[in-house]
């Protein structure tokens, strides 16, 4: 009993230590699955700067061609590019379709699952090219961009990022 007792004691006084700083050095946290390969992290000063750079290292436009017009944000969780009537809407990575439908407030709308435990959503679509089950590769067309303007979501295991940090 006394041993049970002492070795609860050692690991609460070792538990206790993670709850607790004595130094205001920041943590860092490393995502290790940046550096697979198909998704890299870019770097930049700002997300328009991000904007250019990217846009100016891709030959074929991934996922549209078209400005920029709204930013990732706490209020908005996703890239909305001004793009043209049925315009080329291509995959950003590698994966399969998971949900290829019409959607009640998204128009008809694509989700890509990708190694990692990444997904992209791409939405406001005329047509589809892809169905569900489908695999797709990198630069395919997948889609034909709507009247509206078109949006592009990301997930990493089900939390929203900002997809502008994932293209290239």
């Amino acid at each position: 009993m006394l041993n049970k007792l002492i070795i609860i004691t050692v690991i609460s006084m070792a538990l206790s230590g993670c709850f607790t700083s004595k130094t205001s050095k920041p943590v860092v946290v490393i995502d290790r699955s940046t550096a697979q390969e198909g998704v890299n992290a870019i770097t930049h000063s700002s997300d328009e700067d991000n904007a250019k750079k990217t846009m100016a290292k891709n030959h074929e436009p991934i996922p549209v061609a078209g400005e920029i017009i709204k930013f990732f944000s706490k209020e908005h969780q996703g890239l909305t590019f001004n793009t043209y009537f049925n315009q080329p809407v291509r995959a950003i990575r590698d994966g399969v379709v998971t949900y290829s439908d019409k959607m009640k407030d998204r128009g008809k709308m694509i989700t890509i699952k990708h190694p990692l435990g990444f997904y992209s959503s791409y939405a406001h679509n005329q047509t589809l090219k892809v169905a569900n089950g489908d695999e797709v590769k990198k630069g395919q067309i997948i889609a034909l961009a709507g009247k509206d303007y078109f949006y592009l979501e990301m997930k990493k295991f089900g939390t929203l990022i900002n997809p502008l940090n994932y293209l290239k």
